[in-house]
């Protein structure tokens, strides 16, 4: 927008409209980043799931309750370890996408077998 009425237009310098234009303050940093890697592991993970349960069959569904726990488990360890140094999350971590890969593994194994 521009205000005045001549013929040299002045632009008008605007407040952010809320706090979703600003970064997130010191004490959400942390919080925030958390849980933007927790969203994109879960959307791993889910996918993960969703094609592994499509290729198991009869008590093979097991595996779909054993892995979920492992990667809230994993969660768990990765959050309460974030704040603490680059090495600290690294269990949570682990464990959470080993249950992926396992889940994404096991799924290609059997459609290679023809599932």
């Amino acid at each position: 927008m521009f205000e005045g009425g001549g013929q040299h237009p002045v632009p008008v310098r605007r407040r952010p409209a809320g706090s979703a234009d600003a970064a997130p303050g010191a004490r959400l940093a942390l919080p925030a980043a958390v849980l933007q890697n927790s969203l994109e592991q879960t959307v791993l993970a889910v996918s993960a799931h969703l094609v592994l349960a499509t290729v198991l069959r009869g008590e093979e569904m097991i595996l779909l309750p054993v892995l979920v726990p492992l990667y809230l488990v994993g969660r768990g360890f990765f959050a309460l370890g974030y704040a603490q140094g680059a090495a600290a999350p690294a269990f949570g971590m682990a464990l959470t996408g080993a249950s992926t890969i396992a889940a994404f593994g096991i799924a290609v194994v059997l459609m290679g077998l023809g599932r």
